[in-house]
C-alpha cells in the first residue's frame, strides 16, 4: 500500500516527505476543501511539486470543491497550471470540473474526492465513464464494500488511514451552509459539529457535551485488514494540523508498513481527541467527549503555592519531560487549563515543577500535548538524496563533474585549472564545497589527469557547485514540466451549453404514507423504512388521486440495502430520486436530488432529467437535513443496543444557542440518522 501526506503548507510538504511519505496532497487557496489555511498558491506551487519530484513523491492537488458556472474556466485555469508545473494526480468533486477537465485536459489523472460520498460498487462504476482513476471512498465505506469494489473493478482505492473523523457523511453535510452560510461543500465549514449539544427526549435532557464531536481514525492496527480489503493507498488526514502530525503520523505510518513497530504515544502525542478505527466493527461509538487535542496522561498536579503574580505547580511523572513543552490540564475529564511550561524543572525521578498564572489546583489531571524536545528532533530531520560525482582535474582545463543520470553520463563544466603557485586544491577542500546543499549527498571522486597541483579561487568553486547541482536538480524535476495550452473556444463550449434540463416543479415530500392536504401534482414519498407493500399502498393512493408518485432513496446503501431498493423499484415501475451515485444505474425515470450537489449548468446537464438542489437557487432549492449520521446517536449517548432500539419521534439535539436539531431516521441493512429542523 502506499502512504498519502498532508501538506497545509511547504514545512508540512517536507516533513512529509522526509518521513516517507509516497504521495503528498495539497490544496490551491481558495480551491479546495481547506480554504481557511494559509496554503499554496501558483505562485509557490511550483517549488513544492517539484521538491516531491526530487524525491520521487507523487503530488496531488485537492481542488475538491463545488464550482459554479462561471467559475469552471477558472478552476480549470488552476488545474491546466498545476498540470504544467507538474502536478500528477487532481482530487475533485464537482462532477462538472472532472467532466471538463477530462474532454480538455485528456492526460490529467483524476481522483474522486470522498466529498462525492462513493461507497459502493454500483456509486463507483457511476463514476468511472468520467475518467476517474482512484476512488477515495467515504470514510462510513464498509470494509465488505471496499472488497466488491477492488473485486469488480480496476480502479484505485484510497482510503482515510488516519487523522479527523467526521461525523457527517461525506459530501452531505449543511450544518454549517445552513447556519452561517459557509458551506463545507466549498471548502468554508465551520465545524459547529465540534460544538457543545445536548440531547433531549422531548422536554427531558438526557446529556450534555460534545456530542458531535467524533473521535479521530487511528488504523493503525487495521491495515492488514485494510490492505486485505483492497485498500491501495492510505491516507492521513490533516492539511490544518501542524508540521509535527504530518511528520509523527507519516514516520509512524511508515514504520508500519516497512515491518517496523509503530510508537503509540507519539501518535497520541501528534493530535488526538480519543481513538476510533471507525466504521470497521459497525456504527457504534465513535464520538468523544472533548473537541480539541488532549495528548498523552502523563501524571497528577500533587501541590499548587500560590505566589503574589503566579502560581507554583508541583506533578508527578515518570516521563522525562523538557522545558517549553505544553501541558493541559483536565477537571473530570473536562479541559482546565493549558500551559507551556517555559521554566520546567525536575526535582527527582518521578517529580517536576512548573510556574503559571492559570487557576489550577492539586488534584488535576496532566497531560503532555506538544514534547518540545520530540518536535525538535523530528522537525530538524532531513534527508538528502545520494549524488556520484566523478570530478576529472587537469591543469590548464575546465573543471568538468561527470555524472550518471537515467543511465547516461553527463559532463558540466565550470572555470579552467591553473597550476598552484603556493596553495594547491585539495581533495578535503572539494569535498566541503560540495556538501553545501539542501537537497543532495554527493559522493566526490577527484581524477586527476597530469599535475595536481591545481588552483581555482573558492568563488569559482562554488559557482561550479551550484551549476553542478542545480543541474542534477533541474534533471531530476523538468521532466514533470508541460507546456499544455487548452482551447478557450473549447472550454466556453462546455461551461455555456444550455440545454433544456429543469428544476423539478410542483412537488411535495412526504415521510409518512398520507396525502391528506396534498395539492401538489408530484409526490415524493421519503420513508424511515423501505417495504415493499408500503411504497405499493402509496402509489395505488396517488394513481387515484391522479399524482405521481417518487421514491426518494437514500443517500447510504450497502450492497444488501441496493438489491432491496432495486427490487421496490423495479417491481412498482415507479420513478426515484437520485441522492448519491448508486442510484444513477436503477432502471427507471429519475429526479435527481439534492444530495447530488449540483451546483453549475454543467453537472446539472451531465446528470440530466429534473433535478432539486440545496445550496444553488435554480429554482428548486431544497431544505436537506443538516446532517446525515451513520454513527447512531443512541449507542453513543445512551449505551443502546439494536435488538432494543430507543429511536421514535421526540428525540433532539440542542444547540447553546437554542437551536434544535431533531434526530430522524432510516432503516435498512444498518440505520441511518439525519439531523433536521
Amino acid at each position: 500500500m502506499k502512504l498519502l501526506s498532508p501538506a497545509g503548507n511547504l514545512d508540512a510538504l517536507k516533513v512529509a516527505v522526509y518521513h516517507g511519505a509516497d504521495e503528498v496532497y495539497l490544496g490551491i487557496n481558495e480551491f479546495n476543501a481547506r480554504n481557511n489555511i494559509d496554503g499554496f498558491t501558483l505562485d509557490n506551487l511550483g517549488t513544492a511539486v517539484d521538491f516531491c519530484h526530487l524525491y520521487g513523491v507523487k503530488v496531488c492537488l485537492a481542488i475538491n470543491i463545488l464550482f459554479s458556472t462561471n467559475e469552471l474556466p477558472l478552476a480549470l485555469d488552476v488545474v491546466v497550471k498545476s498540470y504544467n508545473l507538474g502536478v500528477d494526480y487532481f482530487i475533485v468533486q464537482d462532477l462538472g470540473l472532472a467532466y471538463l477537465i477530462s474532454k480538455t485536459l485528456p492526460s490529467a489523472v483524476l481522483h474522486a474526492s470522498t466529498q462525492m460520498g462513493i461507497h459502493n460498487l454500483e456509486g463507483v462504476l457511476a463514476i468511472l465513464p468520467y475518467g476517474f482513476k482512484r476512488v477515495v471512498l467515504a470514510r462510513e465505506t464498509p470494509i465488505s464494500e471496499i472488497k466488491r469494489i477492488k473485486q469488480n473493478t480496476n480502479i484505485e482505492i484510497e482510503y482515510f488511514a488516519h487523522g479527523a473523523l467526521c461525523v457527517g457523511f461525506s459530501g452531505n453535510c449543511y450544518l454549517s451552509s445552513y447556519m452561517l452560510n459557509a458551506s463545507g461543500n466549498r471548502g468554508k465549514c465551520k465545524q459547529l459539529c465540534r460544538l457543545p449539544y445536548s440531547l433531549y427526549f422531548k422536554d427531558k435532557k438526557l446529556k450534555s457535551g460534545y456530542l458531535l464531536s467524533a473521535k479521530d481514525f487511528d488504523t493503525s492496527e487495521r491495515l492488514k485488514e485494510l490492505k486485505d480489503a483492497g485498500v491501495d493507498v492510505l491516507k492521513i488526514e490533516g492539511r490544518a494540523r501542524r508540521p509535527f502530525y504530518v511528520g509523527a503520523i507519516t514516520r509512524e505510518y511508515r514504520n508500519i508498513l516497512d515491518g517496523f513497530n509503530k510508537n503509540q504515544n507519539i501518535i497520541n502525542l501528534a493530535f488526538n481527541r480519543g481513538f476510533t478505527s471507525g466504521y470497521f466493527d459497525g456504527n457504534g461509538n465513535i464520538i468523544s467527549n472533548v473537541s480539541s487535542h488532549i495528548g498523552i496522561k502523563i501524571g497528577s498536579i500533587t501541590k499548587v503555592n500560590t505566589k503574589k503574580s503566579y502560581k507554583e505547580v508541583f506533578f508527578s511523572s515518570n516521563k522525562e519531560l523538557s522545558p517549553k513543552s505544553t501541558f493541559k490540564t483536565f477537571i473530570n475529564g473536562n479541559e482546565n487549563a493549558v500551559i507551556t511550561a517555559y521554566d520546567l524543572k525536575k526535582l527527582d525521578n518521578n517529580s517536576y515543577v512548573l510556574t503559571t498564572t492559570a487557576n489550577v489546583s492539586a488534584g488535576e489531571e496532566i497531560r503532555l500535548i506538544i514534547d518540545y524536545s520530540l518536535e525538535n528532533e523530528l522537525l530538524s530531520f532531513k534527508k538528502k538524496i545520494d549524488v556520484n560525482i566523478k570530478l576529472l582535474l587537469a591543469p590548464l582545463e575546465c573543471i568538468c563533474a561527470e555524472i550518471m543520470l537515467f543511465g547516461r553520463k553527463f559532463y558540466i563544466y565550470g572555470d579552467r585549472l591553473e597550476y598552484a603557485k603556493t596553495s594547491p586544491l585539495t581533495e578535503e577542500e572539494i569535498k566541503e564545497n560540495f556538501t553545501k546543499s539542501e537537497f543532495f549527498n554527493a559522493e566526490i571522486t577527484p581524477v586527476y589527469f597530469g599535475e595536481n597541483r591545481l588552483f581555482i579561487t573558492k568563488k569559482q568553486l562554488n559557482d561550479f557547485r551550484r551549476k553542478v547541482f542545480d543541474f542534477v536538480y533541474d534533471s531530476l524535476t523538468s521532466s514533470y514540466h508541460k507546456k499544455v495550452v487548452v482551447d478557450k473556444k473549447i472550454v466556453s463550449h462546455y461551461c455555456n451549453d444550455k440545454n433544456l434540463v429543469k428544476p423539478l416543479k410542483d412537488f411535495v415530500i412526504i415521510k409518512k404514507n398520507n396525502l391528506t392536504n396534498i395539492s401538489q401534482k408530484t409526490v415524493i414519498y421519503s420513508p424511515e423504512f423501505y417495504q415493499l407493500s408500503d411504497v405499493e399502498s402509496l402509489k395505488n393512493k396517488c394513481e387515484n388521486a391522479g399524482k405521481n408518485l417518487v421514491l426518494d432513496l437514500p443517500n447510504f446503501a450497502t450492497n444488501d440495502d441496493i438489491k432491496h431498493l432495486k427490487n421496490i423499484v423495479e417491481t412498482l415501475k415507479i420513478p426515484i430520486v437520485v441522492n448519491n451515485y448508486y442510484a444513477l444505474n436503477f432502471n427507471t425515470q429519475k429526479v435527481v436530488g439534492a444530495f447530488m450537489n449540483i451546483y453549475n449548468d454543467l453537472t446539472k446537464n451531465l446528470l440530466g432529467g429534473e433535478f432539486l438542489t440545496a445550496e444553488v437557487d435554480y429554482g428548486s432549492k431544497i431544505n436537506l437535513p443538516f446532517m446525515t449520521l451513520k454513527a447512531c446517536p443512541y449507542k453513543n449517548h445512551l449505551h443502546a443496543k439494536c435488538d432494543n432500539c430507543p429511536h421514535k419521534d421526540g428525540y433532539y439535539l440542542k444547540m447553546e444557542s437554542g437551536k434544535v436539531l431533531k434526530i430522524e431516521r432510516k432503516k435498512l441493512s444498518s440505520c441511518t440518522f439525519y439531523l433536521t429542523e
